[in-house]
């Protein structure tokens, strides 16, 4: 019984590691593929300063030939505290769970849809639903939660840092535009 119980434990675990290497690229592909069924697409990396490059790890153009279709990011923002939830505050990530996300814009860095890559937290898993990240669409920042975006009942955490997390990708991507740096 003993051993069986190991071996369940040690199979959560490889899973568990499994799911935290979990390859940006291949979700990013994922979702765009998605997004334009009909289309050839190619995702081009591209560079992105070292200031920009601790909560985005991937960042593409996105092109169907030498057409630029509009920009993936891969980003990570904080959930909840680890051991359960608290208000929001000054985080980082020891003390708090984190969760990755995915924007994509048009070629104007005006999302086109965000989506959670990546949700392993006890709590506020709420944020993952479609319908709520439909909210986004169409807009590049000026997101206030229980204003212009709904809020969520048992994810008011994890939705707060979304929420100030697209808004500063939004700012920063407009910025990346308007300098020439994309």
């Amino acid at each position: 019984m003993c051993k069986k119980a190991l071996n369940y434990l040690s199979l959560a675990f490889a899973l568990v590691v499994l799911v935290s290497f979990a390859n940006p690229e291949k979700k990013l592909d994922k979702l765009v593929a998605k997004i334009w069924k009909d289309q050839v697409i190619e995702l081009v990396a591209v560079e992105l300063p070292d200031s920009l490059k601790t909560s985005i790890s991937h960042f593409s153009a996105i092109k169907s030939g030498d057409v630029l279709l509009g920009y993936g990011c891969y980003a990570t923002a904080l959930g909840c505290r680890v051991g359960g939830c608290a208000a929001p505050g000054e985080g980082n990530a020891d003390t708090y769970e984190t969760f990755d996300y995915i924007v994509i814009y048009d070629p104007n860095m005006v999302i086109i849809q965000v989506d959670i890559a990546e949700y392993s937290g006890q709590y506020g898993y709420e944020i993952c639903r479609a319908k709520w990240l439909t909210q986004f669409a169409g807009k590049n920042s000026g997101f206030q939660l229980n204003e212009n975006i709904d809020g969520i009942t048992g994810a008011t955490v994890s939705a707060t840092y979304l929420v100030d997390d697209l808004n500063e990708l939004g700012k920063t991507m407009t910025k990346l535009l308007q300098d020439q740096a994309l």
